[in-house]
């Protein structure tokens, strides 16, 4: 159960939210305020309440406070001046929700789409930490992962005075990840939740905002309530042909595997399965998504209506203003939201454009340039490369073509994305020939977006090849609404399309859909994250040490120094680092294993890297750290027979 602090901050900061949707000045309806307020309010809160932190360089009640403050200050006077909108708005909300479930107006299927999507979702972050005698447990193997990063994050703010921010697991780098979902995470650790359920409350939130976000977006720019509804559920239940294997684990276990789904049936490495559902993917593992998939829409259908409905400055102004934000949120959405409307412009020429791009360039540039990774990490052998980005033509498509002749690449791509996207690509292509099945034209306003597909199938523009998916997953998003158009008008077309339609439908989400009901039994998901002892090492070391302070441990993702401490470590995982373009993790996870170790260049190196306290445990232990060595040369201040934690004297 949450506590009451935190969830009257978290209903304020939607109100506010609800409020601060009133600047926009264009015709939104009361449930697009609701919803959008959600994501918009925490947004509001998180970057104001940041501020506060960066000047006394923590977290606390009162700057969670003033952030508050300051928010609802600004959906105050926006509701003030809105407040006959607002009367507008309540009758005319009034009116929907009293017709009559068949008359088209009523907004029903919003309610659905939310009722279905909440109840997993509240299932699911329900389980996702779990604290049992044995230690805490992740309900799903990405949050065991992905997760342990987003609390060393929320932890070095909430315990670690970390500001300005740099990367707790690699001190000394600027936080080049869009942090502000952890920040706000943060947030909630001073006003009475503990970091975990932090985490899972800012999550739970914004995911249970994200299908109605979608819907809204969908049913603006497509103009009908069943292509919303089903774009949402493309989306949601994304996967590719992969269910194929359900039905050999059903003929060999029976309707047993619908009750224990052993495997992925999106993401197989020996068959070529790379498209793993975009929830699984990025929804829950990669918190930042949650508000960057959200802003995205948001921010392109106020600059769509704006522009549609010959507005004046302000909507541009608005959400210009939000889409300089945007790197610290998330930053490949901020990418999209200034290079798509840069085509938009091209093509609807207006002197309103300078409005958006001026705040969203200059407030975001800066921004941007602070978290730019140092280094380019990419590896590309001896293959071709430009400015040392990788070339790989067709992504991780099957590459037959290179040993049997360049004329089997065309067919081995097409082969590779319908295996991993089933109908997907089909059916947006359709769109583009189908004017007249949308009455907004939004397929010509998607056009662009293919860039963010093609562009990737060529170049690596990450240092893992695998996270080129984070500009596939922007195009997936918008390309669903496109497909939504499309699959409902051949459920209204005739019979024959319609069930086309439908067999379409279970084509692109079953595979989707065995995957996210298997994240979500904890029987079968769960994973332990750390030992009791864990635990208790975190516990004391965050009453017993400096915020600032400085450890050496095993460079293990879920080491509870950082994820659980809030403490800041010589280095943590290598291939996050490596991910983030930190290329001093090589000679500093060298420089780690030697002082656990206890080799003769120990003391330089606790000196070199201004080192407080060495841990040795169970994840140290099998890397050969020595604890005979550290009994002799530091001051043992913690031992509970399993984690040992020595105080260095430099």
């Amino acid at each position: 159960m949450l506590e009451l602090a935190p969830v009257l901050i978290l209903a304020a900061s939607a109100a506010a939210g609800f409020a601060i949707t009133y600047l926009f000045g264009v015709a939104l309806n009361l449930e697009e305020r609701i919803v959008f307020g959600v994501v918009l309010g925490a947004m509001a809160v998180a970057a104001f309440s940041f501020a506060a932190s960066l000047l006394v360089r923590d977290v606390t009640a009162l700057t969670v406070l003033i952030g508050l403050v300051v928010a609802v200050w600004i959906g105050g006077l926006a509701l003030f001046g809105g407040r006959g909108t607002l009367v507008a708005d309540l009758a005319e909300a009034r009116r929907r929700w009293l017709a009559p479930l068949n008359s088209g107006r009523h907004p029903w299927p919003l309610l659905a789409v939310l009722v279905v999507c909440g109840a997993w979702t509240v299932h699911f972050f329900h389980q996702a930490y779990v604290y049992t005698p044995q230690g805490l447990f992740a309900g799903y193997v990405n949050i065991w992962g992905d997760w342990a990063a987003h609390l060393s994050f929320a932890g070095s703010f909430a315990y670690g005075h970390n500001f300005p921010p740099e990367f707790p697991i690699d001190p000394g780098h600027r936080l080049g990840y869009p942090f502000m979902i952890d920040f706000l995470a943060a947030d909630l650790v001073p006003v009475g939740l503990s970091l975990t359920a932090a985490l899972t409350a800012t999550s739970a939130m914004l995911a249970l905002a994200f299908p109605g976000v979608m819907y809204l977006v969908g049913l603006r720019f497509t103009a009908g309530r069943a292509a919303a509804v089903i774009a949402v559920s493309v989306f949601l239940l994304s996967g590719g042909l992969g269910f194929v294997y359900f039905f050999g684990d059903l003929a060999h276990y029976g309707l047993a595997a619908l009750s224990n789904l052993g495997q992925s049936y999106t993401k197989r490495d020996d068959v070529d399965l790379q498209w793993l559902n975009p929830v699984l993917a990025y929804m829950i593992p990669q918190r930042s998504t949650l508000f960057g998939f959200s802003l995205t829409l948001i921010v392109l259908l106020v600059l769509w209506l704006a522009v549609r409905e010959r507005l004046g400055w302000r909507p541009f102004l608005v959400a210009g203003v939000i889409a300089g934000l945007m790197p610290v949120f998330h930053v490949h959405a901020y990418g999209t939201v200034v290079a798509l409307p840069v085509v938009w412009a091209w093509f609807a020429r207006r002197r309103e454009w300078l409005v958006y791009f001026v705040p969203a360039l200059v407030i975001g540039i800066p921004i941007l340039a602070w978290m730019w990774p140092p280094d380019n990490t990419s590896m590309c052998g001896e293959g071709l490369s430009i400015d040392r980005f990788c070339v790989q033509p067709g992504w991780l498509a099957f590459t037959d073509w290179q040993r049997y002749g360049i004329w089997l690449f065309i067919p081995d791509v097409i082969a590779f994305w319908l295996w991993n996207t089933s109908l997907f690509i089909p059916l947006v292509i359709a769109g583009h020939g189908l004017p007249r099945w949308f009455p907004t034209r939004f397929p010509t306003w998607f056009a662009p977006m293919w860039l963010w597909f093609l562009v990737p199938n060529f170049i690596v523009l990450q240092p893992w090849i695998w996270d080129n998916t984070k500009f596939f997953v922007i195009w997936l998003l918008l390309g669903s609404i496109v497909a939504g158009g499309v699959l409902a008008g051949m459920l209204k077309l005739r019979p024959a399309t319609a069930v086309v339609a439908a067999i379409s439908i279970v084509l692109l989400c079953l595979s989707g859909l065995l995957d996210v009901s298997r994240a979500s039994d904890f029987s079968i998901s769960s994973v332990e994250f750390t030992d009791a002892g864990g635990l208790r090492v975190a516990e004391w070391a965050r009453h017993n040490t400096s915020p600032t302070a400085i450890f050496v441990v095993a460079e293990e993702h879920n080491s509870p120094i950082p994820s659980l401490a809030g403490r800041r470590v010589l280095v943590g995982y290598p291939a996050w680092l490596w991910t983030y373009g930190l290329a001093d993790y090589v000679q500093r996870t060298e420089d780690d294993k030697r002082i656990l170790d206890g080799d003769p260049t120990a003391p330089e190196l606790v000196r070199k890297y201004h080192v407080d306290y060495v841990m040795i445990g169970p994840q140290e232990i099998p890397r050969g750290a020595n604890r005979a060595y550290w009994d002799r040369h530091a001051a043992k201040v913690y031992d509970d027979g399993e984690y040992t934690v020595y105080r260095v004297v430099a």
